[in-house]
């Protein structure tokens, strides 16, 4: 026999694929004794909230910054506007396809903002006759006023231009702000009521109190400027500039 011939063992022939008997694997024994090498899975890329990552995409190309030479200054716009102003450049040439293009944009534009703007106008008209409605109501029976947000009176809306606008809070965050300013321009009016009586007792220091009554009056017009007419207020007591007289006519301080 060849040493290039299979060797048989005791009726077993060794050769390719077939150890001899001290090298195989016994029974019951892995031949892989680390185990199967787990797979790697790749992580899903994560998309963002909207989960619409063309979109996503497209809006980032079209708002992505691109510099313009304009005259003899260079500009930095969004791409999206490069292209506007490009296609506005070509329509006063006189291309007709960028002047329809342009023109059919605008008017889209023009409507969809109609559109929203008399949408909104009536879904607060119905908001403001509803809570309206409400409010009387609760008042016939004897119940407390509602304290909806906005409050009806604040939705102030102007049929002929056919605009509205909220001219007060409108969340529960807002009216916790506005109740500090409320509270504080109260305290004002106490304190300027308060000097105002010291004053007149005290005409010695009539100086220092005319000085913290001055401070609090200030105080009260600083808040009471920055709140709709709803929420203004007069104050009472109010001391008046050098050109006018201390004790003012009520004409004075209606037009102070």
């Amino acid at each position: 026999m060849s040493d290039d011939e299979p060797k048989q063992v005791t009726g077993y022939i060794v050769g390719y694929g077939k150890p001899p008997a001290e090298h195989q694997f016994k029974k019951g024994q892995s031949g892989n004794p680390l185990g199967r090498p787990k797979s790697k899975k790749k992580e899903p890329k994560k998309l963002r909230s909207s989960d619409r990552p063309t979109q996503d995409m497209l809006l980032d190309e079209a708002y992505r910054p691109v510099m313009l030479r304009e005259g003899d200054a260079i500009i930095e716009l969004p791409a999206i506007q490069a292209v506007f102003r490009a296609m506005g450049v070509a329509a006063l040439k006189g291309n007709r396809f960028a002047q329809k293009t342009l023109a059919d944009l605008v008017q889209k534009v023009e409507q969809d903002h109609r559109d929203i703007q008399y949408a909104n106008l009536e879904a607060f008209t119905e908001y403001k006759l509803q809570w309206n409605r409400e409010i009387e109501r609760c008042q016939r029976l004897g119940l407390p006023d509602p304290a909806p947000l906005p409050h009806p009176d604040d939705v102030i809306i102007d049929y002929r231009a056919g605009t509205f606008r909220i001219a007060g809070p409108m969340t529960k965050e807002e009216k916790a702000r506005w109740d500090k300013l409320l509270e504080r321009r109260a305290d004002c009016q106490e304190e300027v009521t308060y000097y105002r009586k010291m004053m007149a007792e005290e005409p010695d220091r009539g100086t220092f109190w005319k000085e913290q009554l001055m401070f609090e009056q200030r105080i009260f017009d600083i808040i009471n400027d920055k709140l709709p007419e709803r929420y203004q207020a007069k104050l009472e007591g109010r001391i008046y500039g050098p050109s006018e007289a201390e004790n003012g006519s009520d004409e004075q301080q209606e037009a102070a």
